[in-house]
């Protein structure tokens, strides 16, 4: 197949190409920062484009022509405090492109999600995708994340296409490669990276509980939906859940009782104090995300994913214990030399229109 795909330089497209490509496929990637030296000069067709504005939505259409199909990735987490700018990368391009992918004739859509689309738990039970949407109010990802879908939706809806319209709900993605772009999301430029696992006490809430999945297990869904012409919503996590004593295990930390005002109240205090790059909705995400069953893809997919949520998390962080990269300009290695000229040069993370 020939196969477009957005955001193909970031977390979970550095995953994806390679899988694409020891498939056989064609794959032309839409970025804003292309990364032709990557993976070798001819395995990949590379187009510059801003997907956050409106006038990229013919161009987009003319890429799209001939191909049989999209994986939508592209998504913005910074600026935090400019949400109109991550409105635009995140819901605003998501309907753009699959607007324009069905109108140029596209056969499938794969639109990348998230469980933060779902409303906030009510008990550890495995949620499965009829749990109801509407995100966490105090968090802007995830409420980015609704009017995502439902944008994706309207679009195919317009082109009585639902059917030919897939929506991947994976729960936090983590792979090494991540670890320094996550870090110089959430960290002031200052810190060095190796301070992750130097923690000597971490704060426990004893009902925290967190999934994770693999880049390389999303990857592998994403290519069963291209291969088995699958519509619909799909939940993928690792098969085993954490809770805050992993955590603690994983960061070579003493677990402690979290006490208000605890993490939140800290995170929230840093981030009004402009401290850190990371919105306080963040947290009330992680604490309370439902858990989610992956029955469907396991059946309709025949997905399995490969690795542990513990060995995810133990290998993000030491990851983001090295700063870690991969040659990409979206998850280029973290270093408090870049970090300091960028600041210098731009501004906080938080407020920079592109990081």
């Amino acid at each position: 197949m020939r196969v477009v795909v957005t955001g193909a330089t970031g977390n979970i497209g550095t995953a994806l190409l390679p899988h694409l490509l020891r498939a056989g496929h064609t794959v032309q990637a839409v970025v804003r920062r292309p990364a032709p030296g990557w993976l070798g000069p001819d395995a990949v067709r590379w187009t510059a484009l801003d997907l956050a504005d409106e006038a990229a939505r013919g161009p987009f259409e003319r890429l799209c022509r001939g191909a049989d199909a999209l994986v939508h990735l592209a998504w913005g987490f910074q600026p935090m405090r400019r949400p109109d700018l991550l409105a635009e990368s995140g819901p605003g391009a998501a309907g753009r492109c699959v607007d324009a992918a069905l109108a140029a004739g596209v056969d499938r859509v794969v639109q990348l999600s998230s469980v933060a689309a779902y409303r906030p738990r009510t008990s550890l039970d495995p949620a499965d995708e009829g749990h109801p949407l509407g995100g966490i109010r105090s968090c802007t990802y995830s409420q980015d994340k609704v009017r995502a879908e439902a944008a994706g939706r309207a679009a195919a809806h317009r082109h009585d296409a639902l059917e030919r319209l897939t929506l991947l709900r994976p729960c936090m993605i983590g792979q090494r490669a991540a670890g320094g772009m996550m870090l110089r999301c959430s960290l002031p430029a200052i810190v060095p990276s190796c301070a992750v696992d130097r923690l000597l006490l971490l704060p426990v809430d004893p009902d925290f509980r967190m999934q994770l999945i693999h880049a390389d297990d999303v990857a592998l869904a994403i290519v069963r939906c291209l291969e088995r012409d699958v519509g619909g919503a799909f939940n993928l996590a690792a098969d085993d859940v954490l809770d805050g004593e992993d955590m603690a295990k994983a960061l070579q930390a003493m677990p402690i009782r979290d006490i208000p005002p605890g993490v939140r109240g800290l995170v929230a205090g840093a981030w009004a104090a402009h401290l850190h790059s990371l919105e306080p909705g963040w947290v009330d995400m992680a604490n309370r995300a439902p858990m989610v069953s992956c029955a469907r893809a396991h059946d309709e997919l025949g997905w399995r994913p490969r690795h542990r949520a513990s060995d995810v998390l133990a290998e993000l962080i030491a990851g983001m214990a090295d700063g870690a990269g991969t040659d990409t300009p979206a998850l280029r290695p973290r270093t408090i030399r870049d970090g300091l000229r960028r600041f210098v040069r731009d501004g906080t993370v938080a407020r920079r229109a592109m990081t």
